[in-house]
């Protein structure tokens, strides 16, 4: 019997024509019996949905089986990569470090991973580099210390690399890059020396070269009339040598420069005119491998002993004891209490006992410094001046006569001003108790302080 008027009969199952009341399919041999036959047009489709459902889901599984696999599988190697660079870099290995991290920046960002490819690059002098890599994580880490660090000095040599190459232009490009980092003085007027044809001139005349290190070092007083100045003089390697002084006209110049010192010390010259002459003084500045000060040394201009200070520390770091001797074999000796934050020192000079007393600030800095004698005469006073960032902005200073002055044989002052640029000091400015400039200071990068004094 067929399912259709006039169509042909078919097989249920194969879809075969077969004979009308066949009992058996001729094709694929299955019973064509009624009973056989109930409910057997809706079976296939069903079954076909079925099978289909589960093939999806069987896929959808194996799918998300593997999506999830490669994903804890790119983790894992850019973890790998990360550990392998950190442990390269720690190695010094910047090679190998550079590969592992470009790996593992390249499979997920990582701001670590990218700021230590940076340095590992500026560790092996791969300037242009480092340079990139360091734009790319500063965007992310502007507040990262040693990433700033790290850019600005990559601008910095950058910069030395295109004036050696007399590409002025592009040098500019990097230094005001620099500048834009660090906000440095120096980088600005090398920018302006650059822009000048190779040296930068300030309101007052003092002169700085391609490197912001200062060639000529003007002293006036405060109508602006020059007193005299010092050129300075620069090895090869930009370590200041030494500098010749001069007067106003006058053809004769004093030469005076450094002794031996290393990389620990720091000197600071003082220079006093004498008629068409000059006399100076050197302070030599030692200090330990944690950047505590050993020893101070005065010389003369003819390396004559004037002063030594030598300074004893307790297992904690802490001053204890100090030593000051004179040119003629005088000692002072203070005691300090061995503490952080002392609050008084006993000095003993020429069998006579003073006693200082410090105060502090709410920052742990002095503020002021008061030598008394018997504890009811002061005859010395020092008042401290901090600016807003923390740095010291003025010192005052009251001296009764007492053998103190021994300290700084320079004469007395009140008051010093020091100017500051990136939390640098820049210059320094001393005045007298009558208002008038009687020195004016400079300081020279690989030196120290360069004092010169009207001798007023």
């Amino acid at each position: 019997m067929s399912f259709y008027e006039g169509e042909p009969m078919k097989c249920p199952y194969c879809n075969a024509e077969i004979e009308d009341g066949s009992k058996f399919c001729t094709n694929c041999g299955k019973s064509l019996a009624d009973s056989d036959l109930e409910g057997l047009g809706d079976e296939p489709p069903r079954k076909l949905m079925e099978k289909a459902m589960r093939i999806l889901v069987i896929g959808a599984s194996v799918l998300a089986t593997v999506i999830i696999a490669i994903t804890l599988g790119v983790r894992s190697f850019i973890s790998r990569e990360y550990q392998k660079g950190v442990s390269a870099y720690e190695n010094q290995d910047y090679e190998s470090a550079i590969t592992a991290l470009k790996h593992a920046v390249r499979w997920g960002h990582n701001e670590q991973a990218q700021a230590l490819l940076a340095h590992s690059y500026y560790r092996l002098g791969k300037l242009d580099e480092a340079y990139t890599a360091y734009e790319t994580v500063y965007a992310t880490m502007s507040d990262d210390e040693e990433v700033l660090a790290g850019y600005a000095d990559t601008c910095e040599k950058l910069a030395y690399r295109c004036i050696s190459e007399n590409n002025a232009e592009q040098a500019v490009v990097y230094l005001k890059k620099e500048y834009e980092l660090t906000e440095d003085e120096r980088v600005s007027r090398r920018i302006k020396a650059i822009e000048g044809g190779g040296n930068f001139a300030d309101e007052h005349g003092n002169v700085y070269n391609l490197a912001g290190q200062l060639e000529t070092a003007v002293c006036y007083d405060e109508s602006g009339k020059e007193l005299y100045h010092a050129e300075l003089v620069y090895g090869p390697d930009g370590q200041w040598q030494f500098a010749k002084a001069s007067l106003p006209g006058a053809a004769k110049k004093t030469v005076f420069g450094t002794f031996d010192w290393n990389e620990a010390g720091e000197l600071e010259l003082s220079v006093y005119p004498q008629g068409n002459e000059f006399s100076w003084i050197s302070e030599k500045r030692e200090y330990n491998s944690d950047s505590r000060v050993k020893r101070i040394t005065s010389l003369s201009e003819v390396s004559k002993h004037i002063m030594t200070f030598e300074y004893s520390h307790n297992s904690k770091g802490f001053l204890e004891k100090e030593k000051i001797t004179s040119s003629n074999g005088e000692t002072m000796e203070l005691e300090w209490s061995g503490v952080e934050y002392p609050d008084h020192a006993v000095i003993s000079f020429n069998d006579e006992q003073y006693i200082a007393v410090l105060s502090y600030n709410s920052d742990g800095k002095i503020e002021t410094l008061t030598i008394t004698k018997n504890l009811v005469q002061t005859v010395y006073k020092m008042v401290n001046l901090y600016s807003a960032d923390g740095s010291l902005q003025e010192t005052t200073v009251k001296n009764s006569g007492m053998p103190m002055t021994l300290w700084k044989p320079y004469g007395s002052y009140s008051k010093t001003v020091t100017e500051y640029s990136a939390h640098q000091p820049v210059s320094r400015t001393v005045y007298n108790e009558a208002g008038q400039v009687t020195a004016r200071g400079y300081y020279v990068d690989g030196c120290g302080w360069l004092m010169m004094y009207t001798g007023e």
